[in-house]
């Protein structure tokens, strides 16, 4: 019998506890200022249910930013789950030193702010931040809450930058999405940083994406190890790379998810990172030791396994239950890894025979 080991799936990354208090008090203020308090969760879930059936019914429209209900849950809700992922994503990047030497960037699509947010949280700041919203409501609400950031951030009420300065960083945050292609100007700025739902379809056209990129001259950073074509899409027609965070929802926002059907026990996303630049890994010899974990800890009888990416195969870590017994390592989804060369390979497996094999970075 095939099972999902959901205590094996322990990331490196250590999620936030809660929203900054700043952002606490000016969510807290800007929701009464609508007629609501965060404490009173089922209004806010009706919100959330309201804006959630908007989608689903009208997935190619805007979103209704002009309705009340629709900024009460992206205040409530939205904006916060986002920013924990965010910040996970975030994480990611700075275990790879990608954010190094950019000193603007672009939010394309900003919202409420929650990308900003995580550069704050993860003590990134630069000169300027732009943020380019369309929506006049997103933009003044995000006004009071971004009162604190780190970075001085101007805002753009269009679709285009008004310029783009040296040592910029593009990026696009569940906006992607909702276009049909990158925009022009990205190809002036220094590094990418998309991220975007972990559904099938969003994850496969950014791995789509990523090989474009590639040929027009950009490097990929992140997720990848490698620059060769991606296996998951090249090998296969339904499987997809995305990424999952472990977090600890506060007792606020699980009293809303109580009054719903949705939940959040984890929180996945896809996202890619490419620079001008290549990564600094590229020059060492041992870039081709290191692999991230694209796929969740599944068990077999006598075995366990899990889906790893280091290159132009599709591979799997298998964990014989002869040499590990039940101490599989804790290695989840979306973590990199090092990995130890000679490993014997039995078709698209590969087989550790110590801990020491393959280990978490």
């Amino acid at each position: 019998m095939l099972q999902d080991l959901n205590q094996k799936q322990v990331s490196t990354i250590k999620m936030p506890l809660d929203l900054p208090d700043s952002i606490r008090a000016a969510q807290e203020s800007a929701l009464k200022n609508l007629g609501v308090s965060l404490s009173e969760s089922t209004k806010l879930a009706e919100a959330v249910m309201m804006l959630s059936a908007f989608y689903v019914k009208n997935p190619e429209k805007s979103s209704p930013w002009h309705e009340v209900w629709a900024q009460i849950a992206y205040l409530a809700y939205y904006m916060p789950l986002n920013w924990w992922r965010l910040c996970g994503v975030v994480s990611r990047g700075q275990q790879l030193n990608f954010f190094t030497g950019f000193e603007h960037y672009i939010d394309f699509g900003s919202g409420l702010g929650s990308l900003g947010f995580a550069f704050d949280e993860s003590q990134l700041s630069f000169i300027s931040g732009t943020c380019v919203e369309t929506a006049k409501q997103a933009i003044n609400l995000h006004r009071g809450l971004a009162d604190q950031s780190l970075t001085p951030l101007v805002w753009n009420q269009g679709s285009t930058p008004e310029q783009i300065k040296p040592n910029t960083l593009a990026a696009f945050s569940y906006s992607f999405t909702e276009l049909e292609k990158l925009p022009d100007w990205v190809s002036d700025c220094d590094g990418l940083l998309i991220v975007e739902p972990s559904t099938q379809e969003d994850s496969r056209r950014l791995q789509t994406l990523r090989g474009e990129l590639l040929t027009q001259g950009w490097h990929v950073w992140g997720p990848c190890t490698h620059a060769e074509p991606c296996p998951l899409l090249v090998l296969s027609d339904r499987d997809w790379c995305h990424d999952r965070f472990q977090w600890t929802q506060p007792a606020w926002l699980k009293q809303i998810e109580n009054k719903m059907p949705i939940k959040n026990g984890t929180l996945p996303c896809s996202w890619l990172m490419m620079r001008r630049d290549p990564p600094a890994i590229a020059d060492k010899p041992q870039k081709l030791d290191l692999g991230r974990m694209t796929g969740d800890l599944l068990e077999y009888k006598g075995f366990s396994k899990q889906l790893m990416c280091r290159g132009r195969a599709r591979e799997f870590v298998s964990w014989q239950r002869r040499d590990f017994k039940k101490n599989t390592p804790e290695i989840g989804r979306g973590d990199l890894v090092r990995i130890s060369q000679g490993l014997d390979v039995k078709g698209n497996e590969v087989r550790p025979k110590f801990f020491e094999d393959i280990v978490k970075i």
